[in-house]
């Protein structure tokens, strides 16, 4: 997915091959909470990564983090960024007992910087 952001090209790793992404990941736009980053983002895509001590291949997930909304957000002088990370699948917390995200119309509507 690309974005141009004032003059910016900006691409978003967005999962389009079905036959590379991990058949027991979790589907592109579930919500996750990212425990080292705490903040909520959507899945936009898994891959393999290393081995683990049972050699089971970890799955690794590109994540969106949105911006925090809190009453305290608005003291800060520049505005929140939306983050994208690659974290292992034992590091989010997934939730998944809410629909997943459209991700067009996500993306459509991103506003404020992309930090990579």
């Amino acid at each position: 997915m690309q974005i141009m952001k004032e003059g910016v090209d900006i691409s978003i790793p967005m999962s389009g091959n079905d036959d590379e992404y991990p058949e027991e990941a979790l589907p592109v736009g579930t919500y996750v909470r990212p425990i080292r980053h705490d903040k909520l983002g959507v899945i936009t895509d898994a891959f393999y990564g290393e081995l683990d001590a049972n050699n089971t291949k970890i799955i690794v997930y590109t994540i969106l983090m949105f911006p925090k909304n809190s009453p305290m957000g608005h003291l800060s002088k520049e505005p929140e960024q939306y983050y994208i990370s690659n974290e292992y699948e034992y590091d989010i917390i997934a939730y998944l007992m809410v629909a997943p995200a459209d991700m067009d119309k996500i993306t459509r509507n991103l506003s404020g910087g992309l930090f990579i």
